[in-house]
Parts: C-alpha cells; structure tokens; sequence
C-alpha cells in the first residue's frame, strides 16, 4: 500500500497533523508492504524524521516491511540524507555539514551514556550554540536527559528517536532538535495518576499543560517532562518549544504558551527545541561567576 507525504512537511501543527494522519491511515491496513511515496514532496524538516522513522518501526516490530520511493526533490532527498535517517532504510548517506544537522539517532534503555554523549556531541557542541559555562553544560543534558529517561520509564516504549537541524534561512538562525517516543502518551499517564487521587481526569491538552508546569516536571510524577531548565533557556534565548502527545499540542515561545488540538492523536510523544543561535548572550546557573576559560 501506498502512503504519499505532503508537498511539504514543517515543525508546526499541520506537520505533525499529517503525520499522525499517514499513521492512522497505515494501521487501518492490513497489506504488509508499506511505500512511502515522496514524489510531491518539496519540503521535509530534517527534524522530523525521528517523528517518522518512530512511526515507521511501529509497522516493522508488526512484521511489515517498509520502504522509502520517488525521493525526486534534491533538496529533500539531500537532507534525509545529510542527517542519515535514510541508513535506516539501508540507503548510505554521506558526512557533510556536521554543523548544520543533528544525525538521527535511536536509543533504547539501557543507552543511558550514549544519549548524552550524543547531546553533548551534536547538540550542545555545535558552534553556533550559545556560550554557556560548564555547569550550564551539565544541567542542559541532564534536563534534556530527563525527557529520555521519562519516555522509558512512564511511557514504556522500546526506543527514543532525536534527529535535528540547523536552519540558517530563518528569520533568526535556530536549531530544532526533535526527540520522539511511541509509549504510554502524557495524557494516559497523567489520567492514570489522578485517578488514583480521586481527581478529575484531564483532557489530552489538558493533562500536556499538566505536565509542563513547573511542579509536575519531576521524575516522581508520572506524565512530567523534566522541561524546566530547557524551557527556562529558550524563554532568554528567544527559542521555543513544542510539545506533542495524543491530540493535543503546546506551543511554548516568548514566554507565552499556547494550546492547539489536533483532532488526530498521535500514538506517543514529541518534544521539539528550538534553540535560537543569533544569541550573544554568555549563560550561567544564578550565582555561578563566570570564569572566561571555563566558557564551550
């Protein structure tokens, strides 16, 4: 069966729409053999293939078998190519522009120091990143840490997905760095967790908005995202993030949140960061001094 992607695929709300949308009209199939089609495709951002390759090994653990055809645009073609996930589909890519892409990349349990190796790495050592000291270093991978250990630990899932990408072209230069988990969703485990207190049940958006208050970001509380710190970042570095969970969505920028349903659920959860790399500022946790030569 054939399953064509959009004329063009953006980190926003009709996005992930649209891929929550090819996911249900896959699992309605019983054919084992799933195309993705590419032909009309012009634009695809590099960091949403984790949200497709997640959505795409559900159907391999099922036993179908999945390929990728008619990547005819060179500008989509070279960018599934330049942060790998086309490997994933056994098609080699090559290393270039280590700067501009994070790879894509999945991680499963026990990977606990290869994911942050891998923030560290691609995300924080990236050039353009804003200078921060050490200490800023440790509590970003820790905080980013966090979202990884969640989706293991609450949404029981097998893998996390990250893939990312530097957009130059933007009105101001940002990195997305996407991170994916196909488990329990944020709204079943915040509904699981109230109900035992005896609380209301929360709608999908709701319980999204649950758990990105400061409060119910802790690893003691089922449906946390453990976004604090970040979300404290991007709030001074003019960043943003998205977050995506059964049929609700939370958009985060300027201080200012803002909640859409999507209508459609998708099978788990997003995080997107959006980390603004136009930004002169030297970060530091409150009362650190800053030493010039402990500054990445």
């Amino acid at each position: 069966m054939e399953y064509r992607i959009n004329k063009s695929v953006k980190t926003n709300d009709v996005g992930y729409l649209h891929l929550a949308q090819l996911y249900e009209r896959i699992k309605r199939q019983e054919d084992r053999n799933i195309y993705i089609d590419f032909s009309i495709c012009q634009r695809f951002d590099a960091n949403l293939a984790a949200v497709l390759g997640a959505l795409l090994d559900i159907f391999k653990k099922r036993g179908c078998d999945v390929w990728l055809r008619n990547l005819n645009n060179v500008g989509v073609r070279r960018t599934l190519f330049r942060n790998h996930f086309l490997k994933a589909f056994q098609i080699e890519a090559s290393n270039e522009e280590k700067e501009s892409f994070i790879p894509y990349g999945r991680f499963t349990v026990s990977d606990t120091q290869a994911f942050k190796q891998y923030i560290k790495d691609e995300l924080i050592g990236k050039q353009r990143f804003p200078k921060h000291t050490e200490l800023v270093e440790k509590n970003i991978v820790e905080s980013i840490y966090e979202i990884y250990a969640n989706a293991i630990s609450h949404g029981n899932c097998d893998y996390v997905y990250c893939c990312g990408e530097y957009d130059a072209d933007a009105t101001l230069p940002t990195l997305n760095m996407t991170i994916v988990d196909c488990g329990k969703t944020i709204h079943q485990n915040v509904k699981s967790f109230l109900e035992k207190q005896n609380k209301r049940v929360l709608t999908p958006l709701e319980s999204i908005s649950w758990a990105f208050e400061e409060g119910h970001t802790t690893k003691n509380i089922p449906g946390g995202l453990g976004l604090s710190l970040i979300r404290e970042f991007v709030t001074l570095n003019k960043g943003s993030l998205q977050v995506v969970s059964s049929s609700g969505m939370l958009d985060y920028r300027y201080g200012v949140t803002k909640l859409i349903e999507l209508g459609i659920p998708f099978p788990g959860t997003i995080v997107n960061m959006e980390f603004n790399f136009n930004d002169d500022k030297i970060y530091r946790m409150a009362n650190e001094d800053i030493d010039i030569n402990n500054l990445l």
